[in-house]
């Protein structure tokens, strides 16, 4: 009899732990997928896809909600550039424009995008003393930078010819009659 029930809690022993360590795991799994589906679940109740960009453009002007062009320069005797952008997934979500230049924000415009394909665009006005590289980046409601672009605000090409000429003629020896 004594055999019987030591060969019994023996059996109990080895066969409490494995029971135990699989409840807890099943535990944790369990856990583990309801944390991800309440993820899913938010990401879904609130609207907080990533989204994407699916176009963007320097723009001198946007006609019935479409850029005219797609410039990477623009000289300094244009004042004004817009940027466009087309946003997809992101309905619900408020979209920003960020312009940099010289590695100081110069400007934010916000947008609320109400629809899964969401066309938007801002503006910059510019002094022309401002050339240089610039950059703006779409950030979704999450604060992540989903797309950047660059483009060049440079001399117009009648400055840039003021300036070789004026350069040139204080550099010219003087011709002396003899």
């Amino acid at each position: 009899m004594k055999i019987k029930y030591g060969l019994l809690s023996l059996i109990l022993v080895f066969s409490l732990p494995v029971s135990a360590n699989e409840q807890i795991s099943e535990e944790q799994t369990n856990q583990q997928t309801e944390q991800q589906g309440s993820t899913e679940n938010l990401q879904e109740a609130s609207g907080l896809s990533s989204g994407t960009v699916y176009r963007a453009a320097f723009t001198s002007q946007v006609q019935d909600r479409e850029p005219t062009n797609d410039l990477e320069k623009m000289a300094n005797d244009q004042s004004q550039l817009y940027f466009f952008t087309e946003l997809r997934d992101m309905s619900g979500q408020t979209a920003k424009h960020r312009w940099e230049y010289d590695g100081k924000i110069m400007a934010e415009v916000k947008f609320k995008v109400n629809g899964p394909r969401w066309r938007v665009w801002s503006s910059k006005s510019f002094v022309p003393g401002w050339t240089g590289d610039w950059k703006v980046s779409v950030i979704n409601d999450a604060g992540d930078v989903i797309k950047e672009k660059n483009f060049t605000y440079e001399m117009a090409a009648a400055e840039q010819t003021e300036t070789t000429t004026s350069e040139e003629t204080a550099t010219m020896p003087e011709m002396k009659n003899q």
